[in-house]
């Protein structure tokens, strides 16, 4: 800021306070979020939500390769991790692929694991993440979509782990 020398002391003393103070809009949107009209809405977009995670989990459950105890249900989120197991990856083939395979082929965005997993461990490359806070019906074409890309995933691992 280019200003006459004689300011630069009133004019950082304003600037600190308006660092270190909320802004009016931050605050008059806070004292509204508790209005009841607010809450309702609040509660129709939480409905939304519990409605979609359970899709995600019914159509978790059609694959039937995935077992139940790899699949981690957000529970006041808006994730499901899964873990693909040992079955469904090999070199090559892992969760980065699958969900690099499933945007390409079926435009669905999933989230590998090396995003939020150890990058020390192993574990990234076998894992995923599933949002559901796009919307129901959002949700519902990707699972489809999930359901019918599962198949040739499997092949891809298959083909993947014969001996050359």
């Amino acid at each position: 800021m280019i200003i006459p020398e004689n300011l630069t002391e009133p004019i950082n003393a304003l600037q600190q306070n308006m660092f270190i103070s909320a802004p009016t809009i931050s605050q008059t949107a806070a004292i509204n979020c508790w209005d009841d009209d607010t809450i309702e809405e609040l509660e129709r977009h939480v409905a939304k939500y519990r409605i979609s995670r359970s899709v995600v989990l019914e159509q978790l459950k059609k694959i039937a390769e995935l077992d139940s105890k790899n699949i981690a249900p957000a529970d006041g989120g808006f994730y499901i991790y899964v873990d693909l197991g040992e079955q469904n990856v090999t070199h090559g083939f892992g969760s980065i692929a699958l969900c690099k395979a499933l945007l390409e082929e079926e435009l669905v965005a999933f989230t590998p694991g090396n995003d939020f997993e150890d990058p020390a461990g192993t574990l990234g490359d076998r894992r995923l993440r599933i949002s559901y806070a796009g919307g129901v019906d959002t949700v519902k074409t990707a699972m489809e979509r999930l359901l019918r890309f599962w198949p040739t995933w499997l092949a891809r691992v298959k083909a993947a782990k014969l001996p050359s």
